[in-house]
């Protein structure tokens, strides 16, 4: 996990809805798994509440916290990491 991913609050998957989304703006301890931590705005209208828990005032931007929270969002053109989808995929748009 690194700035500028789009990841996707993993503890929602007993809700309705769609998940949660935020992208990372800060990584520490990069270094160590035990020790990393990240910070996220979390994306849309909205403030999930899920924001109101792990930030300091209630806002877009989480406090610093565990990245196991979070999975990084992935499309199935980055999984393969072929050139060619690449950039069919990007030539399209």
């Amino acid at each position: 996990m690194k700035v500028g991913d789009l990841v996707k609050y993993r503890g929602w998957a007993k809700q309705t809805g769609s998940d949660p989304l935020a992208i990372v703006v800060e990584v520490r301890a990069d270094d160590s798994e035990y020790h990393k931590r990240v910070r996220v705005m979390w994306m849309g209208e909205d403030v999930p509440i899920q924001a109101q828990v792990i930030s300091v005032t209630g806002d877009r931007f989480s406090s610093w916290c565990s990245p196991k929270h979070f999975e990084v969002v992935e499309e199935d053109y980055e999984k393969a990491q072929d050139p060619d989808d690449i950039w069919k995929y990007w030539g399209n748009i």
